[in-house]
């Protein structure tokens, strides 16, 4: 069996760091608690999620894969020490068309690593590894919290997903949601996903979201990035506008992204740009029905893609969904091709 673990096991500046976080949790956190019948411990986490698909792309194998299995542990003991680890297993084939069971390979990576620091009661810094702040699927992006199996490509591909560094959040009004986050990475991504996974890798990022408004009915962001992508000479400045909006009798979501590349790679065009419209229309017994249209222009290739993906999904209660999704992709393929894809998520 061939495990694939990046630098997360074998690496020595990630077993420094994970072994840094724990010694500091262990020697700062016993003092927070008087009580002697209470233990640290009771401020400690553990959840995670699981991702199971099935893909049928009309010009690859049919394959089942375990997609997602993340573990989270994190801790809340007081306004300077709040820890957040995310470990995640992923891309692990278990079924493939013409060769029976496969289980033979799986990639491990730390996705995120940080502490949160409580500086007012509306300023909160957090240094680390974590999400990248560019639009609201990145940060939810758990898989049984967003609607179908498959990610729009406008969403993720011209930006920074991921930001080692320091990020400063102030909210204005903590009820409505808005507020206003920046950030700085200034050396290359702790333990990054393969370039099979990413377009690209960075060295240097730095960028900012205002949060017009964010709760239950509606949420509205505006997002800036500054990238310099690792080992080559490619700077990629991205703005983007994404929000949605919950009625009664359905979910409307959109986002629309511009990107300026300056590089001397050879490229068809000076920019990215694109955006998609998605509909979630609820049924009966916790059925919901999906469409979704995505228009994306990229700079190192010569056709746009236009995909438009219809589905369904099952969810009888938040933390767990089942998927089933056709997807029908035109132009330059990116990443999801044309055809028929499911996935089980559930949250634990």
């Amino acid at each position: 069996m061939n495990i694939n673990v990046m630098p997360f096991s074998l690496n020595f500046h990630c077993h420094a760091l994970i072994r840094v976080f724990s010694l500091v949790i262990f020697c700062l956190a016993p003092p927070l608690y008087a009580d002697e019948t209470s233990s640290w411990l009771d401020a400690v986490t553990v959840s995670g999620y699981a991702k199971l698909v099935a893909s049928s792309p009309n010009r690859a194998p049919t394959a089942v894969e375990l997609d997602d299995l993340s573990l989270f542990v994190s801790g809340k003991f007081n306004r300077w020490l709040n820890p957040f680890l995310e470990a995640e297993a992923f891309k692990i084939p278990l079924w493939e068309e013409s060769k029976g069971a496969q289980f033979n390979s799986a990639q491990l990576v730390i996705e995120r690593l940080y502490n949160d620091i409580h500086i007012t009661d509306d300023d909160t810094l957090r240094a680390g590894k974590f999400l990248a702040p560019i639009n609201h699927w990145n940060i939810i992006h758990a898989a049984p919290l967003v609607w179908t199996t498959n990610r729009p490509v406008t969403s993720s591909y011209s930006r920074a997903n991921y930001v080692t560094g320091i990020n400063l959040r102030h909210d204005f009004d903590a009820l409505a949601g808005h507020a206003l986050e920046v950030y700085w990475q200034p050396v290359e991504e702790f333990n990054p996903k393969p370039l099979t996974e990413h377009e690209r890798h960075y060295k240097t990022v730095a960028g900012a979201r205002w949060i017009a408004h964010e709760d239950l009915d509606y949420y509205l962001g505006v997002s800036f990035q500054h990238a310099d992508v690792a080992h080559i000479n490619e700077t990629r400045n991205s703005i983007s506008i994404d929000g949605n909006w919950q009625h009664k009798w359905f979910e409307l979501e959109s986002e629309l992204l511009f990107t300026q590349v300056d590089t001397d790679q050879r490229h068809y065009r000076h920019h990215d740009w694109g955006g998609y419209v998605q509909m979630a229309v609820p049924l009966v017994n916790h059925f919901s029905l999906i469409g979704r249209y995505e228009h994306f222009e990229f700079a190192n290739k010569p056709a746009a893609t236009d995909t438009a993906l219809g589905g369904i999904v099952y969810r009888p209660v938040p933390r767990l969904s089942f998927k089933l999704e056709w997807q029908q992709t035109q132009g330059s393929v990116y990443q999801n091709q044309t055809g028929l894809y499911s996935s089980i998520a559930v949250l634990f």
